[in-house]
């Protein structure tokens, strides 16, 4: 099913916490969330929370069909939201957001995958993302894709056959025909020009995988960087499986969303000694800053850098919102930021809690940056979700995850929440050798579907690489942390 098909079914309800209104999809998995609240934005732009009443569903009812299931709890008291631009936002970009995200810098670090692109047309696969399976244990209110089935899983050998097609086969195929940018590579890089650094994350929850000890401690046969995201650490899996993690990311839910979390609060969740004391994982937090948020659990997410041995903590805003929505919500955070001491009068952070700025792009920067109609993450980037894998045995690959969240302000479109390989899908993951086989082609345009991009900067990075002349010194700064996830 397209996810342009999938509706919500939206419902009234109370328990003995209150009226609520339940937001349940239509799709086969039938996730769903539920909303006691709703926000008021008051004139000086903050968001003040009210409670939800019968009295006000059916406005909130009609709007969240208006605006999708997070901005439409969101009510503009005095009118429509005042403009603004991302330079009215308090933020620098520090050295942190640089290593521990994907901002574009890393790129330069791989160039002669790049030169090869301008000279050849042929793409070059270095990084990789599986989501594995549909389950997930959360039920967080702005979650990107609960539009899934929980019944899309694949098995191990698929995934062990997909990395290596990756892994080995790339590096064949670059060895035979393309040995001169190979050897530029390998005296770059230590290794051909093949897949090196593979992340697990959502669709589902990775580590609920059946096949995840397995299949982690398979990778860590290979010479592939691996990071993990993951909303929080079972304890039927072996601590010890984590050890062959470069970083693992713990996203921080709202806090009534998650089972991991003992009496309600995310620090008393379970985090696995050795991934405290390990000097090799860089093990951050993300936290998805929203009116559920308040200055208690900022505070105690900070409070948590110490005994967790923290390399990094990542505030953002829900991706969901449209361009607009976002940009005031990033405002906010920055103020909260502010406000707590966490960030100076510059946006700047000395510890290491880090605020990224990272919001949507518009029609008018999609047509100027890709006049040829070609998404330029999929020259190096992969992103398998295994969507629609139950009923059709395979699943489409993607140039990125976040077309899930593509919500654009100009046309009115809701994130899809979910993936759509008919619409976002480049081949099937059967068919991933011919991402590095065949010269790159689009399939589909961006300009059309994608003119609210999350990455545009990370799209005009390697554009300018491959309409560079010389690649001489893009190396001379200094290396970012974690380059094999650009």
């Amino acid at each position: 099913m397209e996810i342009n098909e999938i509706k919500y079914e939206i419902s009234l309800k109370s328990n003995k916490r209150g009226d609520f209104i339940r937001i349940k999809s239509l799709a086969q998995g039938g996730h769903s969330t539920d909303y006691f609240h709703y926000f008021e934005r008051a004139s000086d732009g903050a968001l003040i929370e009210r409670e939800l009443t019968k009295e006000i569903a059916p406005r909130l009812i009609e709007r969240v069909y208006k605006k999708g299931p997070t901005e439409g709890f969101i009510l503009n008291k005095f009118g429509d939201a005042k403009s603004i631009i991302p330079e009215d936002i308090l933020h620098q970009k520090t050295q942190k957001e640089v290593n521990f995200t994907s901002t574009g810098e890393k790129l330069d670090f791989h160039w002669p995958i790049f030169e090869k692109l301008k000279e050849t047309g042929f793409g070059s696969i270095i990084r990789a993302t599986l989501t594995l399976h549909q389950v997930c244990a959360s039920r967080c209110q702005f979650c990107s894709t609960i539009n899934r089935n929980k019944k899309d899983s694949i098995s191990l050998d698929e995934a062990k056959t997909f990395v290596l097609s990756l892994y080995e086969g790339q590096a064949e195929f670059n060895r035979k025909n393309f040995p001169s940018y190979n050897e530029k590579y390998k005296k770059l890089t230590g290794s051909d020009i093949r897949l090196k650094g593979l992340i697990l994350s959502g669709g589902g929850q990775p580590n609920l995988w059946p096949h995840f000890n397995e299949f982690v401690d398979w990778l860590s046969t290979l010479d592939i960087d691996l990071g993990l995201i993951t909303n929080g650490f079972p304890k039927n899996i072996p601590d010890q499986v984590y050890s062959h993690f470069h970083w693992i990311r713990l996203s921080i839910t709202p806090e009534d969303a998650s089972p991991f979390y003992r009496e309600g609060q995310f620090n008393n969740q379970y985090i696995p000694a050795n991934i405290i004391s390990s000097k090799e994982i860089a093990f951050g937090l993300s936290y998805v800053y929203g009116p559920w948020s308040n200055d208690d659990i900022m505070l105690r997410i900070s409070e948590v850098i110490e005994p967790w041995s923290l390399s990094y903590v990542r505030f953002l805003t829900d991706c969901n919102l449209g361009r607009l929505e976002q940009l005031l919500a990033h405002k906010q955070l920055a103020e909260r930021l502010h406000k707590l001491k966490i960030i100076n009068d510059t946006g700047l952070s000395d510890g290491k809690i880090f605020h990224q700025l990272k919001y949507h792009g518009t029609k008018e920067q999609a047509v100027d940056l890709w006049e040829d109609g070609q998404c330029f993450l999929q020259s190096y980037n992969v992103f398998w979700d295994t969507t629609g894998h139950e009923s059709n045995g395979i699943s489409h690959l993607y140039p990125c995850d976040s077309v899930t969240v593509l919500s654009d302000d100009e046309s009115g479109t809701q994130s899809a929440r979910g993936f759509d390989g008919l619409k976002w899908g480049t081949v099937t993951n059967d068919r991933v050798t011919e991402l590095y086989e065949k010269r790159l082609q689009p399939f589909f345009d961006p300009r059309e579907i994608c003119s609210s991009c999350l990455f545009m900067n990370n799209n005009a990075v390697v554009k300018n690489l491959i309409n560079s002349d010389k690649y001489d010194g893009l190396t001379t700064t200094s290396k970012p942390l974690h380059i094999n996830f650009p």
